[in-house]
């Protein structure tokens, strides 16, 4: 078969710190799972993997430890990350009838040349036959429906659950980018940070994540948004409701969203003057997770000047990325790493 000859048993995999993606070439998505294990906290056994993991630690957290193998877009733990992927691999080959598939695999900004190759190994290993890279905003871009081969600039901000990325892509590469551990899961942190300081009430990760999706604003809302959630009285130790506003979300996110909007100028500020006119003039896209935060995209116009625009389907831009490179792999074959 020739290398380039892309058929059934290829598919692409976007590792992402909160969810794994599995795409082929003709299908949909075949596979979206939390990027998770469950551990059995006595032995540190591996009890389940993904879905499973995730409906295990809901319904018993008491006896089951959680780990991401996979984070902030590198491997953080070989051994569980390994395991991991063959599960993923195990699972998307049962779609089709094929024995070791061809990945393309994204990986984020300033990822190093030792990371790559872990990832690359950690695949083979898994159960790949080849690995093939691509860099996430370039697929971001891809899958956003635009021309990446072109000498023109184009801006993509992915906020994602582990962290952020600005990426300038012309002529098929990252030009100027930034990245940083800051997304999703720290969102949820300084909420419950927030909660505690200011209200001295303790709340879990999932509740900081009903107020992220619920009342979570970049900006001030024209009509506030106002929940009730019940946890713990952190003076008292006794559980009880209180009542949260969008004001008092926005608050917790404020540091974040300063650290990813510093990240963004940075950026730019190392952009070449001939793309930054081009961003200027096609904008700058968000996409992963944190492009649903309500009012970010006015945010990111009111501190840089450039307007911005939502992707349609933001958790899935870098995946559908991917597939159009494995559709169409003879276009797209110099700009993979």
């Amino acid at each position: 078969m020739n290398f380039f000859d892309f058929g059934q048993r290829d598919i692409a995999i976007d590792l992402g710190t909160s969810n794994i993606l599995v795409i082929s070439k003709d299908s949909g998505i075949i596979l979206k799972e939390p990027s998770i294990l469950a551990l059995n906290q006595k032995n540190m056994s591996i009890v389940a993997t993904g879905k499973k993991a995730q409906d295990l630690l809901d319904k018993t957290p008491d006896t089951l430890k959680m780990i991401r193998p996979f984070r902030d877009g590198v491997i953080a733990d070989y051994k569980y990350t390994l395991y991991l992927l063959k599960d993923v691999i195990k699972k998307a080959g049962k779609q089709f009838s094929f024995r070791k598939p061809r990945v393309l695999v994204g990986v984020p900004v300033k990822v190093t040349e030792i990371e790559c190759m872990a990832i690359e190994e950690v695949l083979i290993q898994a159960g790949a036959s080849e690995v093939l890279i691509i860099y996430e905003p370039v697929a971001s871009a891809i899958g956003l429906g635009l021309d990446v081969l072109k000498p023109e600039g184009n801006a993509i901000l992915d906020i994602g659950g582990g962290r952020t990325q600005f990426g300038v892509v012309s002529l098929g590469s990252v030009v100027s980018g930034s990245a940083i551990k800051v997304g999703g899961n720290y969102f949820n942190q300084k909420i419950i940070e927030y909660l505690k300081k200011r209200l001295n009430f303790g709340i879990n990760i999932s509740v900081a994540e009903d107020l992220k999706i619920d009342l979570g604003c970049a900006t001030p809302l024209v009509a506030e948004l106002i929940t009730q959630i019940r946890g713990i009285d952190t003076a008292t130790g006794v559980p009880k409701n209180i009542t949260v506003t969008s004001k008092d979300i926005k608050r917790a996110m404020e540091k974040p969203l300063e650290l990813i909007m510093e990240s963004v100028i940075y950026a730019l500020s190392n952009t070449p003057p001939e793309l930054l006119s081009d961003i200027l003039k096609n904008g700058i896209y968000i996409v992963g997770g944190g492009a649903l935060i309500r009012n970010i995209d006015n945010l990111v116009f009111g501190v840089t000047g450039i307007k911005t625009y939502i992707a349609d389907e933001p958790f899935d831009t870098v995946i559908l990325g991917m597939q159009k490179i494995i559709n169409n792999l003879e276009m797209y074959k110099d700009i993979l790493m």
